[in-house]
């Protein structure tokens, strides 16, 4: 294992901030993926492109210039108590337009404790400094909201919604939907733009079916192609839901 937390450039990255360049668009950093690894301690390589076993997605708290350097950046991440896991490696998302890419990988010194609120868990903030370009327009993102919250709201807010029945999903803060029964998690025609969904690993999905639905009258964009609902096929696995240019995708 390594000494200290480490962070790389992707090749990724690098092309998508060419890229953005060209067309004359700002970057913005939009969400970081964390993941265990299996237990493994994978090795730092910029063609990196997905992590060995994603968990969860944490939040883009704030990035800044470094003021010693124009080619790096500082940021803030957090990562919600809502799952038990030992945090190993994190995968960090960027995007021009609607076009989102892997921009930077990091591997922690040492496996991290990630804990549900029930087990004592909080916030867990990363800071990490990266390298950019220094000539790529960096909009500023900031999530106060996250940076400092009560308990209460973490418990309202990062607590798994477990779905026994038909259930309309929350979609603000990226909150977890864990299916314990067969059942259509439906998405609803209002605001948000992403959340999480796994199949719990004690549901039986050779005899019964847990769906995602899209809003009424809309499509999911599922693997690059529009359908009217989502069977999902694989239990103990993170999905994703985002909404790119007002279409759902997983």
């Amino acid at each position: 294992m390594s000494s200290k937390n480490e962070s790389l450039w992707l090749a990724s990255g690098m092309a998508g901030e060419n890229q953005a360049r060209a067309l004359n668009l700002p970057l913005e950093f939009t969400r970081v993926v964390v993941g265990d690894a299996n237990g493994s301690y994978p090795p730092m390589d910029n063609t990196i492109t997905a992590l060995v076993n994603e968990r969860i997605t944490g939040e883009v708290l704030d990035h800044r210039l470094d003021p010693n350097d124009a080619n790096q950046r500082i940021l803030d991440m957090a990562i919600p108590p809502s799952l038990d896991f030992d945090a190993v490696e994190l995968l960090l998302y960027a995007k021009y337009g609607e076009i989102e890419f892997p921009h930077s990988y990091f591997r922690l010194a040492a496996p991290y404790p990630i804990r549900t609120l029930e087990n004592g868990g909080s916030q867990a903030t990363l800071k990490f400094t990266i390298r950019v370009g220094g000539s790529s327009d960096f909009t500023v993102f900031v999530s106060p909201d996250l940076a400092h919250v009560a308990q209460d709201l973490w418990e309202e807010s990062y607590n798994s919604l477990y779905i026994t029945q038909n259930t309309v999903a929350q979609i603000s803060r990226n909150k977890l939907h864990v299916f314990l029964n067969y059942a259509d998690l439906q998405i609803p025609d209002s605001s948000g733009d992403k959340f999480q969904f796994m199949v719990d690993p004690s549901v039986d999905l050779t005899i019964g079916k847990c769906r995602l639905l899209p809003p009424e009258n809309e499509s999911i964009m599922v693997s690059g192609k529009l359908a009217d609902a989502v069977n999902i096929k694989d239990k103990a696995v993170l999905h994703h839901a985002i909404k790119v240019n007002g279409i759902w995708k997983v």
